[in-house]
Parts: C-alpha cells; structure tokens; sequence
C-alpha cells in the first residue's frame, strides 16, 4: 500500500473520531427543540454538513433523516393555522 493512502486513511479515521462527539453535541443541544421551533432540522443539517466537510454525503443524509422531520413539522404547522 503506497505512503499516501496509508497516510489518508489515518486521516479519516482521526477525522471520524472527532466527527462523531461533535455531532451528538450538535444532536443533543438541536433535536429536542425541533417540534417547536422547526427552522433548527436545517439549522442542525447545516451544522452536521459543516463538521463533517463532506457535502455530498451531508445533502444524502438531511434528506435521508431530517427531510421527512421538516415535512412533518410543517406539515402540524399548517393544521394549526388552518
């Protein structure tokens, strides 16, 4: 295995290991307040996508995870108002 990629994998790794605290940081402070204040899922999705430094992967992820929470919140939002 080249120098490099050896080199890069270590990189990723020690990246994950500080990745991961950071976002249940993030989890912990964001997700209780989001049925009350819905603008935090893109607000907790932006965040995630900054610490993690991988847009591709963090577009998959909101969408994947927090796309259904934000149609869901708003969705209760419309009920009320109606």
């Amino acid at each position: 295995m080249p120098e490099s990629a050896k080199i890069d994998r270590i990189i990723k790794a020690v990246r994950r290991d500080f990745q991961a605290p950071v976002n249940r940081t993030i989890d912990r402070l964001l997700h209780p307040h989001f049925k009350q204040y819905p603008f935090l899922i893109l607000v907790d999705g932006l965040i995630h996508g900054l610490n993690e430094m991988d847009p591709v992967k963090s577009i998959q992820r909101f969408l994947r995870y927090d796309g259904p929470k934000l149609i869901e919140e708003l969705q209760r939002e419309l009920e009320r108002g109606a």
